[in-house]
Parts: structure tokens; C-alpha cells; sequence
């Protein structure tokens, strides 16, 4: 048995973001909360990238952090930050999810989620427990199936939620540590780490790109000393990290309408 398949594959974080927001609309239609499909359970090389290696003189070299250095500096970093920004476009099979979050260590999330099929959805989590949606254009179409009463009371609105309504897929989908931390998780032994040429990013000068072995994935980590995770790419995924540690602002909306109301 090979090396790739004696190992328990490391399952992405993502759970099916355009099933919450389908999810969503099935529940507030009145048909109760379907289950949804996972995207993409594949591997995530983890591991982090380094800067190049400072120029040496003739009589004098400094040696390159090795993939193993770096990739402990930047999990160690990632691990103590309080917030960060995702931006994330997921492939999954029919259709191609979008996320931009801004996320808290302490579960707190503000943002939107999108696919071209189910339309898009502001969230607001104010606590693990707790969250609002405001449901876009063609998801409140699905849910009014053509009652202009139902679609004009949506409109506009804020939908309060908690856990245990049928839309945990965004707690989940919102958590700033699967992003952070689990991405740091590996299938193998810290030696299958290598270092490889690092990838354009939106927000850093210049990456290196740390890969694990029989993984299609790469972790990109800003070559500017910080040791900061600046994203990860493989065929069908793309995540961007930024404006880590800077202050998140969640509000609950006002007077918004009750999930419950709608199931």
C-alpha cells in the first residue's frame, strides 16, 4: 500500500456553503432544513512558507528556514492571531462558492456568502449560538415562489437564527479556527514538508509556497519576515488571509425578523 492511500485523508474545513445558503431558502419556504453536501473533502498540504534566504558574502552565508521552520512559525502565528479576513473561492460540482468573511477567535463572523445558482447571503454571527441572515434577490425568488406578499416582506430584512434552526452549516462555515488552525493539520510526518516557488496573492509583495508530499495543495506564506499565512491554492480552490488581528465589527441588526416565523 502506498503512502498516499495507507494515510486517513485530511478532510477539508469547507462545509457546503451554497447548501446553507440553498439551505436557507428550503427552510424558510417551510420545508424544513434539508441536509447538505460537503464540497471538496480532499487533502490540504499543510505547512508554511518562508522568505528567501538573505544574501550571503563570499566569506559568510546565512541558511534559508528550512519548510519544517517555517511552517511552525506561521501555524504558531496563525494560532495566537484574534481575526482575520477570508476571501475564498470554492469549486465544488456544479457550481463555484464564494466567501468573504471577516471573523473573530471568539466566533464572532461578519460578511457574505454566494454561489451563482442559489444567489447570495449576508451573514452576522454575534455569538456561536447566535446569527442573522439577509437573504439576496434570488434566494428570497425561491422562497416566495411567487407570493409578492412573502417577497416583499424579505426584502431588505434581517432574519435572526439560532443553533439547532437548521442553518448550523454557518456556524461551522464561519469559524475562524478550521481556517487558521485545521489548515495546519498534516496526512504525513513533518519531514514530507518541502518548500516550493511562491504564488501572486492579492495584499502581499511576494509568498513562498510550503507543500506537503502527495498533496495537491499549497499554503502561502508572506516572504516578508512576518511569518503571516497569505492563502492557499490547488486546482480548485483559492483562499486569501488578510487584514489579520484588525478589530471586527458585529451588530446585531435592527428589529429583524424570526427564523422560526418562516418553518
Amino acid at each position: 500500500m502506498s503512502a498516499s492511500t495507507s494515510r486517513a485523508p485530511r478532510v477539508r474545513f469547507f462545509t457546503a456553503a451554497g447548501a446553507a445558503v440553498l439551505g436557507a431558502a428550503v427552510l424558510l419556504a417551510g420545508a424544513g432544513g434539508q441536509g447538505s453536501q460537503a464540497i471538496a473533502a480532499q487533502k490540504v498540504s499543510a505547512s508554511l512558507v518562508q522568505g528567501a534566504a538573505p544574501a550571503g558574502t563570499q566569506s559568510q552565508t546565512i541558511a534559508a528556514p528550512t519548510a519544517i521552520q517555517i511552517y511552525k512559525a506561521a501555524r504558531k502565528k496563525a494560532k495566537a492571531a484574534k481575526t482575520v479576513r477570508l476571501q475564498a473561492t470554492i469549486e465544488g460540482q456544479k457550481d463555484t462558492i464564494r466567501l468573504d468573511l471577516r471573523m473573530t477567535r471568539t466566533g464572532k463572523a461578519v460578511g457574505t456568502i454566494s454561489d451563482p445558482v442559489d444567489g447570495s447571503m449576508k451573514v452576522i454571527l454575534v455569538s456561536k449560538k447566535k446569527g442573522y441572515i439577509k437573504p439576496g434577490e434570488k434566494v428570497i425568488d425561491r422562497i416566495a415562489d411567487g407570493d409578492a406578499s412573502v417577497k416583499a416582506t424579505l426584502t431588505g430584512r434581517w432574519i435572526a437564527f439560532r443553533k439547532g434552526d437548521g442553518l448550523d452549516t454557518l456556524f461551522s462555515l464561519s469559524t475562524m479556527k478550521s481556517y487558521t488552525q485545521d489548515i495546519f493539520v498534516l496526512t504525513g510526518p513533518q519531514s514530507e514538508l518541502y518548500k516550493v516557488k511562491g504564488k501572486k496573492v492579492k495584499g502581499y509583495k511576494k509568498t513562498v509556497g510550503i507543500k506537503e508530499k502527495d498533496s495537491t495543495g499549497t499554503i502561502l506564506i508572506a516572504a516578508d519576515g512576518t511569518s503571516r499565512l497569505a492563502g492557499f491554492q490547488d486546482p480548485g480552490d483559492r483562499l486569501v488571509y488578510s487584514s489579520w488581528n484588525k478589530k471586527v465589527k458585529v451588530k446585531a441588526p435592527a428589529n429583524p425578523l424570526n427564523l422560526k416565523d418562516f418553518s
